[in-house]
């Protein structure tokens, strides 16, 4: 069993090479090479900016820990929603931590708590052997809520040696089952998450797992 003193040689591997991938880019599915500024920036936080900033404001929370942030590009910079332009600190006006392994200026664990710990387009990248302990982790960390994005398809992106970024891809139905088992665990958090899949046309297709709370009270 892998922990977090002694996660899987996959893992770290991995971690070398989102490392290297921040630094140098990386290659596309379709063949085109992705500049290193524009690696895993963080923008795919975005499309759930409205959700979370909800669930931040219907229940009061505030601190925030982004786990697995990338380089969190709109934390700082501004972009374009609700016809005004801000950045993510100030459009969920909450305190703030970002923490990612592989990108030096956030690779330091915050060791505190927070009301809430988002992960978005993280878990899918991770080892299935590590899925626990990191899941442990956050929860250990966590307040009041966890909010998950998992993709459940392949990636555009490809690793240094050539694979699928999307090394981790299981149903939704999988996930339910893993954050119910940890809910036993931590029956003080509320965990919400949302599952991407593809349909046969390749269109996006979202499944939200809701254990004591719903994701649908917050997506207005």
């Amino acid at each position: 069993m892998f922990t977090e003193k002694n996660p899987s040689k996959e893992y770290l591997k991995h971690i070398d090479y989102y490392k290297k991938m921040h630094l140098e880019g990386h290659m596309l599915s379709d063949g085109r090479m992705r500049k290193s500024k524009n690696t895993y920036e963080g923008k795919s936080t975005l499309g759930f900016a409205p959700i979370i900033k909800n669930i931040i404001k219907k229940n009061k929370l505030k601190t925030l820990l982004d786990y697995g942030c990338g380089k969190g590009y709109y934390y700082d910079n501004k972009f374009n929603i609700e016809d005004k332009k801000i950045n993510l600190r100030e459009y969920w006006d909450i305190n703030i931590d970002l923490y990612d392994p592989c990108f030096a200026k956030y690779s330091e664990f915050p060791e505190k708590k927070f009301d809430i710990t988002i992960s978005v387009d993280v878990f899918e990248h991770i080892p299935n052997g590590d899925i626990d302990w990191i899941l442990e982790k956050i929860c250990k960390i966590s307040n009041e809520y966890i909010f998950l994005n998992v993709a459940c398809y392949k990636a555009i992106a490809l690793l240094p040696n050539g694979e699928n970024a999307h090394i981790n891809i299981k149903e939704p139905k999988w996930w339910f089952n893993k954050l119910i088992s940890f809910k036993k665990k931590f029956m003080h958090l509320k965990m919400l998450c949302v599952c991407a899949t593809k349909n046969e046309k390749n269109m996006l297709e979202y499944y939200p797992i809701n254990i004591d709370d719903k994701v649908e009270n917050y997506s207005s």
